[in-house]
């Protein structure tokens, strides 16, 4: 039986019964073990405090190295 274990509009994490975790996101599901989860929530929180950085944009536009990268 899977549990859900937090849950907005477009957002869930639901427990499996492996023991794993689903994240989904709109069309997009990603299975993880509990430890992979946590990384993967840590890592994002960081970036999320870099982004909300208000020098974000001069640093970005000073780093861009790459010219092939494509925003949507």
């Amino acid at each position: 039986m899977e549990k859900m274990l937090r849950t907005d509009q477009s957002m869930k994490l639901v427990l499996c019964d492996c023991g794993g975790l689903r994240l989904t996101s709109g069309a997009m599901t990603i299975h993880f073990s509990r430890e992979e989860f946590q990384v993967f929530a840590e890592t994002v929180g960081r970036l999320a405090s870099i982004v909300a950085q208000p020098s974000l944009d001069q640093a970005l536009k000073a780093t861009r190295s790459n010219v092939s990268e494509v925003c949507h």
